[in-house]
């Protein structure tokens, strides 16, 4: 150790000797001594920058216009470029090139820029991500309504939003929640295949696929495989959850049948039909008859006299008891059942009129029995579907007690106070 000391302190005492003494490259009068402030030095002398017009890369024939539209309590103003265009016949068109929209606020006005209104399942909830889907919805509902309206329906429209929303977030965040390694890695293939899918279906290249997914959908390739995922992981929980819940029994098929047994087997419709001529008409009246002498039936004399609706005028639900069993008077239940469907029955005749009566024609419909295959598939589909339904709330409703920690009622009232303080103009 002490040899050690002595190397040390002898390598320290040559070190300013060989340094002020010796000198491997000679050294120019010209030199400056190099520092490390030298390599972060700014330079601080100004660039001659010419800003060119942009008129100069305009094309020849752009016109530009500018529309100012006010909603709610700021104005949207629109700039539209437009390109004019010749057509072989000398005639002129506009060909729209770009269209931005820069929405203004009216000065004095407030308008919320974000605002917090709760979470659910430990994610925040924001305002203005929750009403930018819907903004156009809104300002419509502005333009078109009175404020009273307006205030009521955009009231509707949020509270309907926020529903299905929260209902998203807790489906999918309870299907992540159950998610396996195993079921990562499937669902990453699974949706790798869609990306080739939808690259192939978009003329197999990426850059071309993501473009036309954002002029179509307003999204980019990530957004969509997101959105696909999100779907796929609902329907996947929703399956596994409910439906094992919306088993339908053949007593259950039974008992619906005998429930709406009327409606799978509605009783015949009669229709009747009426020639009526006044006594004062004595030339129809004289045609009428003879057309009757002539045998015609009843659609062709309801057209010579240019009858409406080809001269019907009453439809009822037949009856068990037939004919007897209409609302009718007793002597024209008596004229129709005289005779049969499609024939005129006698002249019913009184003082300023004479009338013929016909029953143009009973509908029947084949009795569907509670056997019929297309009605058991029918009535199982319809009790699937509504116990569905039942099943899907009754689950949301336990995420909710679980997952949602802020009070979604007042996180509606919240959206909606910022979406009518946004939009609504002042009253």
């Amino acid at each position: 150790m002490a040899s050690l000391r002595c190397a040390l302190y002898a390598t320290i005492a040559v070190l300013p000797w060989f340094h002020g003494c010796v000198s491997l490259v000679d050294r120019p009068d010209t030199a400056q001594e190099i520092t490390a402030a030298d390599f972060s030095a700014v330079k601080t002398e100004k660039l001659d920058i010419v800003q060119v017009p942009s008129e100069v890369f305009t094309p020849e024939g752009t016109v530009t216009s500018s529309e100012t539209v006010e909603e709610g309590r700021g104005e949207t103003v629109k700039t539209t470029t437009s390109l004019i265009e010749k057509a072989a016949d000398g005639s002129e068109r506009d060909v729209a090139i770009e269209v931005t929209e820069d929405i203004r606020i009216k000065p004095g006005d407030r308008w919320t820029v974000e605002s917090l209104v709760g979470q659910i399942n430990g994610r925040p909830v924001y305002a203005s991500q929750f009403l930018q889907p819907i903004e156009d919805r809104i300002m419509r509902i502005v333009a078109e309504n009175p404020r009273a309206t307006a205030l009521r329906l955009i009231g509707e429209l949020v509270a309907e939003r926020f529903e299905q929303y929260i209902n998203n977030e807790l489906i999918i965040a309870e299907a992540e929640g159950m998610l396996t390694p195993d079921m990562q890695l499937g669902i990453l293939a699974w949706l790798d295949s869609i990306q080739q899918q939808t690259v192939a279906g978009y003329g197999g290249n990426l850059a071309e696929a993501s473009q036309t997914l954002q002029d179509q959908f307003g999204m980019t390739m990530e957004e969509y495989l997101r959105q696909k995922r999100d779907e796929g992981l609902a329907q996947d929980l929703l399956r596994r959850r409910v439906k094992p819940r919306t088993i339908v029994s053949w007593r259950d098929i039974e008992r619906e049948y005998l429930r709406f047994e009327k409606q799978f087997n509605p009783a015949p419709t009669i229709w009747i039909g009426r020639l009526r001529v006044t006594t004062a008409e004595s030339e129809l009246l004289k045609d009428v008859e003879a057309r009757i002498e002539r045998k015609e039936s009843f659609a062709e004399i309801a057209a010579a006299m240019a009858l409406p609706d080809g001269g019907i005028w009453q439809k009822y639900e037949l009856p068990p008891t037939g004919i007897a069993g209409l609302p009718l008077a007793d002597d024209i239940k008596s004229l129709l059942a005289a005779v049969p469907a499609g024939q005129l029955s006698e002249p019913s005749r009184k003082p300023s009129s004479v009338t013929w009566y016909c029953v143009t024609k009973i509908e029947t419909q084949a009795p569907l029995t509670l056997y019929n295959p297309m009605l058991q598939t029918r009535i199982r589909a319809a009790l699937v579907e509504q116990r569905g339904r039942r099943e899907q709330y009754r689950y949301l409703n336990k995420l909710r007690d679980r997952w949602v920690n802020s009070d979604i009622l007042q996180m509606t009232r919240r959206l909606t106070v910022i979406a009518c303080e946004r939009y609504l103009p002042k009253a």
